[in-house]
């Protein structure tokens, strides 16, 4: 991309010298390969809040990477590649638990450079791309969204563009206005919004700056907007609200620029101190009420810049190592305690649905979750009494997300129905040589009705039932001391240890184990009231993408040559 726009604040290649930006200097942008000492500067910024900072970089390219947005479900939006050529950026966007199988790629169709900049909570990602690589990095830049999968190019509303264009989106709140800009034939930074429903650009104006270069970089749901702009041969950030401008300048700094903004009206930024070799960077954070706080990524000190915010306050940026050759993103989460409580729902769940086939046989349409993956089941109608009146001809099978969705035919008269019978789900089949139990059940069939919940319940090899099981959960995550502390409290479980642990995915579509808990122990009563304490854990509690499961099995049983048995099956299950 071009380092030579102001543009460039999103493609610094850290360690570099940087050039001049309309009315700003080179020593008003330049970052230094190695930091110095800034005592002056953090005394005029309050000292909290702290933060517990986590590297994250794709291997893509191990010495670039830069971290620019994160959404309040914790999405992260970033690329990789410096941008010299033969190292284009690559844009992505990052997921917990952001290892890097958690990295999905976005690139513009048919360009040589992407960077994704923002986006929301709905999805929608924002960002530029270039159809260039060059060796001077003087690239054409054009702003684009990414809406379910598709992108859109958003063109300059300028008719005296730069030589190359270069336009840029910067930011987008989830009512969908973007934020950002394009450079004129003149060399300055022009700013507006963007409505993506209704394509129309509005202009961003700084009054007593009008003529200025003016960047709009981050705009939260209000339509608050953060910023910089250029003035006499140094800049100034913005926060902008109800069409008032607060200048934003940390005191005693040679540059301040504002990056991000989330909904409590929190500006994140960088600001330099000093000029030419003496010069340094750091990350910052402004509330009206707060005022500035200094943020330094520990390894990067004098090299911070933060681009990002959510509306938990966790943040993201970039910093450089190495004598400013390896720039890495890093994400930065308040040094506060996080809770979570949920409710523990009883496994499987769904409902079965009941309808006469072409041969007056009765059929049966399920659509469950939460069953043993890739497990398959007998089915069986027992009268009021308890006693077998029939046996599905067909299995219900599960997917490898444990969901079983479609319709079997009974192989029996659709007549059965209307006797007061109930529908089991067992637990295995008759060739599993595995002692078949419920694990789930209809109601009593009614004349009138066709579709029923499915109730879990818990019974043993002995015939022993406990019910239908129920629980809950707390997650408590420290992330000074790097633990998050699981408790859960349950009743209507079998006597002894069950497997639990913290997946990827949901209830709903089953994933891969993430953390692995001890066995949780159920007393002769079927009754669990247990903690466990995982450490060294790095990231928070995501907004989404765990769940917790309880197991009907012991961590010894639930898994044969890899596979799972059918003591894996789910008891208890909660999204996180």
């Amino acid at each position: 991309m071009r380092l030579d726009r102001l543009s460039s604040v999103f493609a610094w290649r850290l360690g570099a010298a940087a050039v001049a930006v309309g009315a700003l200097t080179a020593s008003a942008l330049a970052v230094l390969p190695s930091a110095s000492a800034s005592a002056g500067i953090t005394a005029t910024a309050n000292a909290k809040p702290k933060y517990v900072f986590a590297t994250y970089d794709n291997h893509g390219d191990k010495a670039f990477n830069q971290l620019l947005g994160i959404s309040n479900d914790d999405e992260i939006a970033g690329y990789f590649g410096s941008g010299a050529k033969g190292s284009p950026n690559q844009g992505y966007t990052l997921l917990p638990p952001y290892s890097q199988a958690s990295y999905t790629a976005e690139n513009y169709p048919g360009s040589r450079q992407t960077q994704v900049t923002g986006l929301n909570d709905d999805g929608v990602t924002v960002g530029f791309y270039s159809t260039q690589n060059t060796k001077s990095m003087n690239n054409n830049n054009y702003g684009f969204y990414e809406l379910d999968g598709l992108y859109h190019k958003v063109s300059d509303p300028t008719t005296d563009p730069a030589s190359p264009p270069v336009s840029q989106l910067l930011g987008v709140n989830d009512n969908d206005i973007a934020v950002g800009f394009y450079v004129n034939g003149q060399g300055f930074s022009r700013s507006y919004t963007y409505n993506i429903a209704a394509g129309t650009f509005s202009k961003v104006l700084e009054p007593g700056h009008a003529g200025a270069s003016l960047t709009a970089t981050g705009i939260n749901n209000a339509g608050d907007i953060s910023g910089f702009y250029a003035t006499n041969k140094t800049s100034e950030g913005f926060f902008e609200t109800g069409g008032t401008f607060t200048t934003l300048e940390v005191p005693g700094s040679s540059s301040t620029m504002a990056f991000g903004v989330n909904d409590h009206g929190e500006v994140v930024g960088a600001y330099t101190v000093g000029y030419g070799s003496n010069q340094v960077t750091h990350g910052f954070t402004w509330t009206k009420k707060g005022g500035y706080v200094t943020v330094n990524e520990p390894n990067g000190a004098g090299s911070t810049f933060v681009n990002g915010v959510n509306d938990k306050g966790d943040l993201v940026g970039f910093y450089s190592t190495n004598g400013g050759n390896v720039t890495k993103g890093f994400l930065a989460i308040p040094a506060v305690t996080q809770t979570r409580n949920i409710t523990l729902s009883p496994m499987p769940a769904g409902t079965v649905s009941f309808s006469e086939g072409d041969n007056s046989d009765l059929d049966a349409t399920f659509s469950v979750y939460g069953l043993t993956p890739g497990s398959a089941h007998s089915l069986v109608l027992l009268d009021a009494s308890g006693n077998p009146v029939a046996t599905f001809s067909t299995l219900l099978t599960a997917n490898a997300a444990g969901v079983a969705d479609g319709t079997l035919d009974s192989g029996f008269e659709f007549g059965y129905y209307s006797e007061s019978s109930r529908l089991v789900i067992l637990s295995g089949t008759n060739e599993d040589d595995q002692v078949q139990v419920p694990i789930a059940q209809t109601g009593t069939f009614q004349p009138t009705q066709f579709t029923y919940n499915l109730s879990s319940v818990e019974v043993t090899p002995n015939g022993t039932s406990y019910g239908t099981p129920s629980g809950a959960a707390s997650l408590v995550y420290n992330p000074v001391q790097k633990t998050l502390a699981i408790t859960v409290v349950a009743s209507g479980v079998s006597p002894g240890p069950h497997a639990a642990h913290i997946h990827v995915g949901s209830c709903l579509s089953q994933g891969g184990v993430l953390y692995m808990l001890k066995d949780l122990v159920a007393n002769s009563e079927g009754s669990i009231n247990a903690t466990r304490v995982l450490t060294g854990v790095t990231a928070p509690i995501p907004a989404s993408g765990w769940y917790l499961n309880l197991h009907q099995g012991n961590s010894g049983d639930i898994l044969a040559n890899g596979a799972p048995t059918v003591f894996f099956r789910p008891l208890l299950c909660s999204d996180i």
